[in-house]
């Protein structure tokens, strides 16, 4: 998981957010609003946290970027840079000339909200010690993210998560229910993909060993496995009992799943500035 320093002037995404932690049917569901005065803030948090995770590993390019972002200039980027920063930064993005679908754009921004919620925020298992995510695209295979809690016997847990955009009229639940389906048949290729991870973990043998034996845990219904559901939609959507169904796609205990909603006034919009947000750390976009 990229890291590097957030700027102090920028503030978090539950800090920007109404969230509100529930239970329901013995369960953690997370609703996170967002008030539309606060629009542009979400962008730029959005967008910090997009290219920190895929440029910050390069301490000094990321730099670049940011002081391109938040002082635009007309100058342009230099070819070699550009080329560099639309192979690593700009998946599921695209420049002003050849935008992404906005379907992998709306993806990429439920995964990125997603990310963010899970990395602070408390559902009832604490803060994650680790979240694994889509970091490059969310059209490669695998699954879409895993949070990794310590618990208080010594060991750890994780959830499995999926995220969708639901941008249609008709009810939330049947997303829901899509994201049920596709994590129960791909369960075992996306554990199986995170295991791998085990692999850069050297300063602590047990989470290591942890995660060599997520399929098995999964397999076993162990208590330490569980699944989580996040789904962005327009504040305005049909979201009524909308993850009701869930814990009847797993043969899991109530307390292995998570749900995360996320309401925006108007996701397109929150999608289409973050974009912009980040064409302007690439110096591809000069206006507000």
């Amino acid at each position: 998981m990229a890291t590097s320093t957030r700027a102090a002037t920028i503030p978090t995404l539950p800090e920007i957010l109404d969230i509100k932690v529930s239970v329901a049917k013995g369960w953690p569901q997370v609703t996170c609003r967002l008030d539309p005065a606060r629009l542009d803030d979400a962008a730029a948090v959005l967008a910090e946290g997009i290219a920190r995770r895929r440029i910050g590993s390069n301490a000094e390019r990321h730099k670049r970027w940011q002081s391109r972002r938040r002082a635009p200039s007309r100058v342009a980027v230099d070819a070699r840079e550009l080329r560099v920063l639309e192979a690593g930064l700009l998946q599921n993005i695209g420049t002003p000339d050849q935008p992404s679908s906005s379907q992998h754009l709306h993806g990429l921004i439920v995964e990125s909200i997603w990310f963010e919620i899970a990395s602070e925020v408390d559902a009832g298992l604490g803060v994650p010690i680790r979240v694994e995510g889509h970091n490059w695209s969310i059209t490669d295979p695998g699954g879409d993210g895993l949070t990794v809690y310590a618990t208080a016997d010594g060991g750890f847990c994780f959830r499995l998560w999926e995220s969708k955009h639901h941008g249609t009229s008709r009810k939330v639940r049947r997303t829901v229910n899509q994201a049920c389906r596709q994590v129960k048949s791909n369960s075992l290729n996306y554990l199986s993909r995170f295991s791998l991870i085990a692999q850069q973990i050297t300063d602590d043998d047990a989470l290591a060993r942890f995660y060599g034996e997520l399929p098995e845990r999964w397999v076993d219904r162990d208590p330490a496995a569980g699944v989580g559901v996040s789904v962005g939609t327009n504040n305005d959507a049909r979201i009524s009992g909308c993850f009701g169904r869930v814990d009847t796609y797993f043969e899991l205990e109530l307390g292995q799943h998570q749900a995360q909603l996320q309401l925006v006034s108007d996701f397109t919009e929150l999608a289409v500035r973050v974009r912009r947000e980040i064409w302007k750390g690439c110096g591809l976009w000069t206006e507000p």
